[in-house]
């Protein structure tokens, strides 16, 4: 039962055949919630289980963040069954469960234990996924975040890693909105990885720049275009693989705005980017000017309104009023702390 393996993934159209010889010997809970893409490539998984003689028992009803009572539920469920491996269908929130239900079956005290800091796992279910959405990177992570009261918690273990991960751009046939929200998340993190990268990093980062322009662009004419989908997934992998620090707090804050305000975390990259783009400029417009020539090939101004472009095309947003919210200078200070991101901001809730 215990797990601590770098994450197998496998890759490609048609990559979801190879499933039922990744489960061999296993008997799995299948978790996933209920948007139309999952619910498909619930009926899929379910076929090619039976097809090839694997048992499985199902957990549905997973929502965006999910909570401990949710985990709860799936370790019952696996207890009760029997289940050697838990399996997560859809995005980073099903995975998140899987995996909290994964370290939970073989613990006999409270779950929430890992997280108050007062036992350390000593094993774990393994935990394997499927998934729809190229720009979670939750395939190559550690960590487990669950909400409780309100209030996101983490916790990180090498035994959460995930034993495989596919990632089948024909299993993620979303419509253009969701689309361009996983594009522009990608576009973003690519940002604040050159803020971070050393010098001999920065040419990878304007590769896979490239790469994903073009998968966005390709879907902008056509969301059905499966090369340009799979590009997607391939920048997902290859943009997550950077290492990021994220000083400049523009992921954690768009991430921490989305949990508030129930936005996908692209539409909060996007409403903050341009008045992002504006605050950096005025703190070390030398480092704004290096990271657009690097990533745009233009200087801070142009590649500014290159963004700008950018987003109008991709139809999200470009600030807090776009994307239909109104923040009060109460909301502000409850985001944030730090006193540039505050700016940020003001300056998106007025644009």
């Amino acid at each position: 039962m215990t797990q601590n393996y770098e994450p197998q993934l496998v890759t490609g159209p048609g990559s979801l055949q190879e499933l039922p010889l990744l489960l061999q010997g296993q008997k799995v809970l299948l978790v996933h919630g209920h948007r139309p893409v999952e619910d498909g490539l619930l009926q899929k998984v379910r076929v090619l289980l039976e097809q090839h003689g694997i048992a499985r028992e199902n957990m549905g009803q997973i929502l965006p963040d999910p909570t401990f009572k949710s985990v709860k539920r799936g370790i019952s469920l696996c207890r009760k069954t029997g289940c050697t491996m838990v399996l997560s269908l859809g995005g980073g929130s099903t995975l998140q469960c899987a995996r909290g239900i994964a370290l939970g079956v073989p613990y006999k005290g409270k779950i929430k234990d890992f997280w108050n800091g007062k036992k350390k796992p000593k094993k774990a279910l393994a935990v394997a996924a499927v998934l729809t959405d190229p720009a979670t990177g939750d395939e190559l992570s550690d960590s487990c975040t669950l909400v409780k009261k309100g209030k996101q918690k983490k916790f990180r273990s090498p035994m959460l890693t995930c034993r495989f991960a596919i990632l089948d751009p024909e299993q993620s046939q979303y419509p253009p909105y969701p689309t361009m929200n996983q594009g522009f998340v990608l576009v973003a993190r690519l940002f604040a990885c050159a803020l971070d990268a050393r010098d001999r990093q920065l040419p990878a980062c304007r590769e896979i720049m490239d790469g994903l322009l073009e998968s966005i662009q390709g879907l902008e004419t056509d969301i059905h275009n499966m090369e340009a989908r799979t590009g997607l997934y391939k920048a997902g992998v290859q943009v997550h693989r950077l290492p990021v620090s994220d000083k400049s707090g523009l992921t954690t804050l768009a991430g921490d705005l989305a949990f508030a305000c129930s936005l996908p975390l692209g539409t909060a990259l996007s409403a903050l980017f341009p008045a992002w783009w504006d605050v950096m400029m005025q703190k070390n417009p030398a480092q704004m000017q290096r990271i657009s020539h690097i990533l745009l090939g233009c200087g801070a101004q142009q590649g500014r309104q290159r963004m700008l472009s950018l987003i109008s095309e991709m139809n999200l947003a470009a600030s807090l009023p776009e994307a239909g919210l109104e923040l009060t200078a109460s909301d502000i200070k409850g985001l944030t702390e730090d006193s540039m991101l505050r700016t940020v901001l003001q300056k998106a809730a007025r644009d």
